[in-house]
């Protein structure tokens, strides 16, 4: 409250400019944080409509998500992609029909939910004991 005689808040005299009161700065910070927070969220999505779903051709293998093992607590160690699927059928606008040991999956499924299998040859026990014994039969005079 200003005094009458000099014009002037006890604030005003000993630190020579006006109070802001904490109300103020946090109203003022509070509209920034939500434009930029709106301008990311704007940024985002603007992204996630630039991306090209992902293609599939007829006889692709695929990995299905498991939806259901994200939602349920006891699931959490569950692995997140079921079997390898292949591609039985392109349904249009993303969706896929899917085989599995020549069954056809009821639902169709969405290209967001599919995930291309890449098959990893592992080396067979036979192969490494093979390996190993030729390593064994090597004389070490013949070692160059």
């Amino acid at each position: 409250m200003k005094q009458d005689t000099i014009q002037a808040t006890p604030f005003e005299l000993v630190y020579d400019r006006t109070a802001t009161l904490p109300v103020e700065i946090e109203v003022n910070t509070t509209a920034d944080n939500i434009q930029k927070s709106q301008e990311k969220q704007k940024e985002r999505h603007d992204n996630q409509l630039l991306k090209k779903p992902v293609e599939f051709k007829i006889g692709d293998k695929v990995l299905l998500h498991c939806t259901k093992a994200e939602k349920q607590w006891n699931r959490k160690f569950d692995p997140k992609w079921n079997r390898p699927f292949h591609i039985e059928e392109i349904i249009g606008n993303g969706a896929y029909k899917l085989r599995w040991d020549n069954k056809i999956l009821a639902k169709a499924a969405h290209s967001n939910r599919l995930r291309l299998y890449h098959h990893i040859v592992s080396p067979s026990i036979n192969n490494i004991l093979q390996l190993g014994v030729q390593r064994i039969l090597v004389q070490p005079d013949e070692i160059p």
